[in-house]
């Protein structure tokens, strides 16, 4: 059963926003929302069921890669990035 705690980043303690900030290898903004998850991992699928999850992700691609005809790669970088953006409000791309 997973367990979840977000916490905005100017409401941590000051010794585990440190921790945080020197695992994650950058400062926080203090606007920022920090999250940290546990759960158990499940093993990876093997045998039958991996190769039925790889024709699933294929299938997936062969039907949106016809709508990216055109798009030049920088078109595609900024509609993704604009898809990120709109599921995930605090995005910001690696600096």
């Amino acid at each position: 059963m997973p367990s979840l705690l977000i916490h905005r980043a100017s409401e941590l303690r000051a010794e585990t926003r440190a921790a945080l900030e020197a695992e994650l290898g950058r400062p926080f903004q203090d606007d920022e929302e920090v999250s940290i998850m546990t759960f158990v991992p499940h093993a990876a699928p093997t045998g039958e069921a991996h190769r039925e999850a790889g024709r699933n992700l294929q299938d997936h691609f062969d039907r949106i890669d016809p709508k990216l005809k055109g798009a030049s790669p920088e078109e595609t970088e900024s509609a993704l990035d604009e898809a990120i953006r709109s599921v995930r409000p605090g995005y910001r791309e690696r600096e």
